[in-house]
């Protein structure tokens, strides 16, 4: 890794509003000394191309002093893509106000609410330190936190057992916080989830995601028909319409005031994921540019059907629902509020029975773009065209060719039908 010194353009490069005066402020957030000076940046390797669609990724070492004392901050700086059409395409401004939003809005909020409960450990999240919104210069500078020991898992991969643990007490506590919140301050948090807005399934993006809708379903229904023909899985598929599963997602995703609701990470991916196994074992949420209030059942089942597969749901599946309640139900208790009031078991389970198809749907789009290799991952920056393209014209899936590849995908509806979620 070259150093750069004082190289401002590469500052430049990440936005115009991102200067030294930004990692001044930075160096004097987490050291919080009087005399703040920058010696030197020096700029990591990038994300990997087919990771970020939404934003371009810097990693950043910060030299300083403070108070004559030299110190160093790890960052991880993401910033609206250069490419005016990849923007475009991808609607790139609406996610970062989205994140933004709740990372300036929500978070603080949140922050103050644990650290009052002494419960810190309960928000399982990067440290927020800079950023800019204003449709042109966004960026979110957050901590760099392979530097506490947290290392990502690769995309194509599924979990194991304790690392999905890990996944699922993080997100746990994630939600209780939203849970017991709620319940002690309900009209703050009706004023702070007025923040977020749907960036995905919404009637407004139909037309933005209809052909590659119709693309993701054609795959599945292929995977269906090659490995479980003439199933209840394949039969139950086909008798969808096109915009049906969409329609099902919209109105799952539109329940923003509903009692058991919570400020959700909406997009439970393995890439929105690290995790350590140093001292205590556990993992940190990455990346809210979908976040929305919605059940907590939208984040587990994205992350029981996208992270983990068929041979693990066979012989856990019920006990890891538990283990997820369980460490909700102990985090709803250490914050002060009663979980058989405001959550209980049954109204959880009610939930996933109405709502774990959500999981299944948003599935059918990961799990294709999780099994590409880097060699076939798109090159957004590629885009001509600074009005944007159909999302289907660069996002080109097609057929999985792989009978591994055609099981992750299909078990993913045989299971939601067998368990009576779709």
């Amino acid at each position: 890794m070259a150093s750069t010194n004082k190289d401002h353009a590469k500052l430049k490069e990440v936005s115009a509003c991102f200067t030294e005066k930004t990692l001044q402020d930075i160096l004097y957030t987490v050291h919080n000394g009087k005399e703040v000076n920058v010696l030197s940046w020096e700029f990591g390797g990038s994300s990997t191309i087919g990771d970020n669609y939404l934003s371009t990724i810097y990693k950043i070492k910060v030299t300083g002093t403070v108070d004559g004392k030299k110190v160093q901050v790890g960052l991880v700086v993401k910033a609206l893509p250069k490419n005016k059409g990849r923007r475009k395409t991808y609607r790139s401004a609406e996610f970062f106000s989205n994140e933004i939003l709740f990372y300036t809005k929500i978070i603080p909020k949140f922050e103050m609410f644990v650290k009052e409960k002494n419960q810190p450990q309960a928000l399982c999240i990067p440290r927020h330190f800079a950023s800019v919104m204003d449709g042109e210069n966004d960026f979110i500078a957050l901590e760099d936190v392979t530097f506490l020991g947290y290392e990502v898992i690769g995309r194509q991969n599924s979990l194991d057992e304790e690392q999905f643990k890990m996944i699922l007490k993080s997100i746990a506590r994630f939600h209780a916080v939203s849970l017991a919140f709620k319940d002690q301050n309900p009209h703050e948090f009706r004023e702070i989830v007025e923040y977020l807005h749907e960036t995905y399934y919404s009637n407004e993006h139909w037309n933005w995601y209809k052909r590659f809708h119709e693309k993701i379903l054609d795959i599945t229904k292929n995977a269906l028909a090659i490995e479980y023909p003439d199933s209840e899985a394949e039969k139950r598929l086909k008798s969808y319409k096109v915009q049906d599963l969409f329609q099902k997602a919209v109105e799952l995703c539109n329940r923003k005031y509903h009692s058991t609701s919570v400020v959700s990470q909406g997009d439970s991916w393995i890439p929105n994921y690290m995790i350590r196994k140093i001292t205590e074992h556990e993992a940190l949420i990455l990346d809210f540019q979908l976040a929305r209030c919605a059940s907590p059942v939208l984040d587990l089942s994205t992350t029981f059907y996208s992270c983990t597969d068929k041979a693990l749901w066979d012989e856990k599946f019920d006990i890891l629902l538990q283990f997820y309640y369980n460490e909700l139900f102990n985090t709803i208790t250490l914050l002060g509020s009663n979980p058989r009031n405001i959550y209980s078991w049954d109204m959880f389970m009610n939930e996933v029975k109405e709502q774990f198809v959500f999981g299944m749907i948003f599935a059918m789009e990961i799990i294709p773009m999780a099994l590409l290799d880097e060699s076939e991952a798109f090159d957004l920056d590629l885009i001509k065209d600074d009005n944007g393209i159909d999302i289907a014209d660069i996002w080109t899936l097609s057929y999985i060719k792989t009978k591994e590849g055609r099981l992750k995908l299909a078990n993913i509806v045989v299971h939601a039908v067998e368990k009576g979620f779709f």
